[in-house]
């Protein structure tokens, strides 16, 4: 990966964490917008999306179909929201380090 400056490796970062909130729809905006510009943001907007397209299929069924017949599905999405903010958070702190970062995720996007 290049090597970038403090603050784009701080703007990496804030697309990780607001990403939370946005979940895959700012890492596609930032991946279409920089593809052919940058690809240390397209790396991390790949990232995004292969998180965020793993976990939110996922999500969905715990909270959609599950939780209807079985109660503790409900436990299960916290957990799984619970699990994914600690993965972002720790992808932001790698990436405002300058540390390439992959989540252990399925790979929908190829990274490498």
């Amino acid at each position: 990966m290049e090597q970038v400056s403090l603050g784009k490796r701080w703007l990496a970062a804030a697309m990780h964490v607001l990403s939370l909130f946005l979940t895959f729809f700012l890492p596609l905006v930032v991946y279409f917008l920089v593809r052919k510009k940058s690809s240390y943001f397209t790396y991390h907007a790949k990232e995004g999306l292969n998180l965020h397209f793993t976990f939110f299929p996922i999500f969905i069924i715990l909270t959609r179909v599950l939780a209807k017949v079985w109660p503790f599905a409900a436990t299960l999405a916290l957990l799984l929201i619970l699990l994914e903010t600690i993965l972002i958070l720790v992808a932001a702190i790698f990436t405002v380090m300058g540390k390439k970062f992959s989540y252990p995720v399925i790979r929908y996007f190829k990274t490498e």
